[in-house]
């Protein structure tokens, strides 16, 4: 795997936005799919869905807030080099 900002000034230059769009999904992924999950077991469990989350859900916010940093870092890395 390359350097993110390499990665990240590749696509900038080449302006795929394909490639952008993907690696925006992979890194919501995890989220997209915690919430997937808890909707499935939500209606299987209770029979309808629960508005109430705990600890599991603020853990899998703060995970993907993490990944957020960690890309916009070498994003701003990237249009600051100019």
């Amino acid at each position: 795997m390359r350097e993110p900002y390499l990665t990240i000034k590749a696509l900038r230059e080449s302006r795929d936005k394909s490639q952008i769009f993907l690696i925006s999904l992979t890194a919501l992924a995890p989220l997209f799919l915690y919430v997937i999950l808890r909707i499935i077991y939500d209606l299987i469990r209770y029979r309808s869905l629960l508005i109430v989350t705990g600890g599991v859900f603020k853990l899998a916010v703060f995970i993907q807030g993490l990944i957020l940093v960690y890309l916009g870092y070498w994003v701003i890395k990237v249009f600051q080099e100019e």
